[in-house]
């Protein structure tokens, strides 16, 4: 009687140790266990999506991008795909804004209270000079988390390149009462106020 055939390690082993690598940040022996738990279940979504985050971690967005496209493709709803694909489009070595902006409204259609996804169709609407859009975004969050500070500064860059100089610079104070040392709030403080003194003066 024939021995049986010893079979190779199976796809869920495989992706186990894939997720362990990428746990302690090994990505490219995490890819390559993804790559082999793949050429066994080739459309195996949870599969594709981890070796999707490890390509995004690596900075490999465009690579990345093409793998949650292949998520999307067998599961149209995956909202964490549409957020992470959004975020590899919007990086400055991307910057494909309108892109990135679809990806997030489509998260929103999924989940219309998702506070993180609103925030981010707010800076992509930011980024693409839609400031009154990006506005009406970050007020929805502040009206839940009024505290958060990133979105009060966005907030009042976005009224400050709509000219409304006051009410930028109360954003920015609101940002440095928390947060003394914020850099961001602080220099553009001094931007909004030296504006505003022009547009006085002019």
């Amino acid at each position: 009687m024939d021995k049986p055939i010893k079979v190779p390690d199976d796809a869920k082993s495989l992706h186990k140790d894939g997720l362990e690598f990428q746990q302690f940040g090994r990505h490219e022996e995490a890819i390559s266990c993804f790559d082999k738990a793949l050429e066994i279940e080739p459309h195996n979504a949870e599969f594709l999506y981890d070796k999707a985050i490890s390509l995004q971690t690596m900075l490999r967005f465009e690579d990345a991008i093409k793998y949650y496209d292949a998520v999307l493709k067998i599961e149209s709803d995956s909202f964490a795909s549409l957020i992470n694909k959004g975020l590899c489009l919007s990086t400055p070595s991307i910057n494909r804004q309108e892109e990135a902006l679809l990806c997030f409204e489509e998260a929103l259609g999924i989940d219309p209270d998702d506070l993180g996804a609103l925030s981010l169709k707010g800076y992509s609407l930011d980024s693409l000079g839609r400031y009154r859009e990006a506005i009406g975004c970050f007020d929805k969050v502040l009206e839940q988390q009024p505290n958060e500070l990133n979105i009060s500064v966005n907030k009042g860059l976005a009224l400050l390149h709509l000219g409304k100089y006051d009410e930028a610079i109360a954003y920015f104070d609101k940002v440095l009462e928390y947060e003394p040392d914020n850099l961001f709030a602080s220099e553009w403080k001094k931007d909004a106020e030296k504006m505003r003194e022009k547009d006085l003066f002019s």
